[in-house]
């Protein structure tokens, strides 16, 4: 695979950022996102290249395409703002829907670089690393995404109609309507269905041409407590999945914090070993022991509304998809819920403010969430299915459950 010759690109962008800065997104852009997607041999200004484009509730400013088919997802900020932690966290969930395993969130300062699909590794590096991290950033080239989209899957159809869907959406719509007496008056009820149409299309095809283990790690992502901003220390925050340090050096601040993945020293944490706050009742050995019954694999939670998809988790786990579903789930509708709840009456305590279930007996492996609540993940895998599917439920949603929930 030919070098990257990212000194120069650094050099050029640094003399020109400060001779004159950036001060839009369209210059940021222009300036410096393009030339670097240009030194990772993508060219932006052709038709291999969409741009602007909404997929699944995320604004991506860039989607380059190998032979058609989506392989990359970048989206920008102004070089004057900070990299925002919703933005990052809807950008994970459109690569679990969509099954594209490369992503890039930058502002021309600090560059995002993710990885897989339901667990992302990503590497958090300022521009000025960028040449001396150039074998992780050789695997978003053009050249490298080109051979992993070398061999034609399903998966590749799923790619190209979620990439597609707001024009696919409004041209069936819009046939039924020409085709139908009257069709304008029914327009509305055309595009809800062909929405959800396009929905089962692309779990179909993503289901079947599913990312393969190599191209995923044991570790989940979910941004909390803090934004990525330019004030965060420049140290790597990669995933590395062959060791299980117990220490490492402080960072000087909090910068990138990956609950449930990366501490605050840029640390990956293990499933069972996990950066949310332990309760009382429980230990990181306890989690870990328990989660040795919970073989790694792909569980993914799709999630619809009345109409269609709004997001999807996806974790190697059962109880750590149960877990990211929560905190999903309470960013959307299910906040409200008073504790201590459970599914059914006479049933065991799912969530509650503290470790214990409503008689007061203490929970088995209760996990705290990232509002505060804390959850209930004992149980097996079906056990655990029938949990996420009443949480979706009580926030007014509905949820598939897809990858190895049922294969277990």
């Amino acid at each position: 695979m030919p070098s990257l010759d990212l000194d120069a690109f650094v050099a050029r962008t640094a003399a020109l950022v400060d001779s004159s800065p950036p001060t839009t997104l369209r210059e940021t852009r222009t300036w410096l996102v393009e030339p670097f997607l240009e030194t990772l041999g993508w060219t932006v200004r052709a038709e291999s290249c969409v741009t602007d484009r909404i997929v699944d509730d995320v604004r991506l400013e860039y989607v380059p395409t190998v032979d058609s088919v989506p392989g990359l997802f970048v989206a920008t900020e102004s070089a004057t703002d900070s990299l925002e932690e919703p933005r990052a966290n809807t950008l994970r969930r459109a690569m679990v829907w969509t099954g594209v395993d490369r992503a890039i969130y930058t502002n021309g300062r600090q560059y995002l670089l993710l990885a897989g699909t339901t667990d992302v590794e990503y590497h958090a590096l300022e521009r000025a690393e960028l040449p001396a991290n150039e074998s992780i950033i050789a695997d978003y080239s053009r050249a490298a995404v080109g051979q992993r989209l070398g061999r034609h899957t399903r998966g590749h159809v799923a790619r190209r109609l979620a990439v597609e869907r707001p024009r696919l959406v409004g041209s069936i719509a819009e046939g039924l309507a020409d085709d139908t007496a009257q069709g304008e008056l029914y327009a509305d009820e055309f595009e809800a269905a062909a929405d959800r149409f396009l929905d089962q299309l692309v779990v179909a095809f993503t289901e079947d041409g599913r990312t393969s283990p190599d191209d995923a790690t044991d570790v989940s992502i979910q941004f909390s407590e803090s934004t990525i901003s330019e004030d965060e220390s420049p140290s790597e925050r990669a995933v590395d999945t062959d060791s299980s340090a117990d220490t490492a050096p402080e960072s000087e601040t909090d910068g990138l914090n990956a609950t449930g993945n990366a501490d605050r020293s840029g640390t990956p944490a293990r499933d069972g070993d996990s950066t949310r706050t332990t309760t009382d009742t429980e230990t990181d050995d306890d989690k870990s022991r328990e989660r040795e019954s919970d073989e790694d694999g792909e569980y993914v939670v799709r999630f619809f509304n009345d109409r269609s998809s709004i997001g999807a988790i996806g974790h190697s786990t059962s109880a750590g998809a149960l877990v990211e579903a929560a905190d999903y789930l309470l960013e959307h509708g299910l906040a409200g819920v008073e504790v201590p709840w459970s599914s059914d009456e006479g049933e065991r305590t799912v969530l509650n403010a503290d470790p214990t279930r409503a008689d007061g007996s203490p929970m088995d492996d209760p996990e705290r969430l990232a509002n505060g609540l804390v959850l209930e993940t004992a149980g097996n895998v079906d056990e655990r299915a029938a949990r996420v599917e009443a949480l979706a439920a009580r926030a007014g949603l509905r949820a598939m459950l897809t990858g190895d929930w049922e294969t277990e």
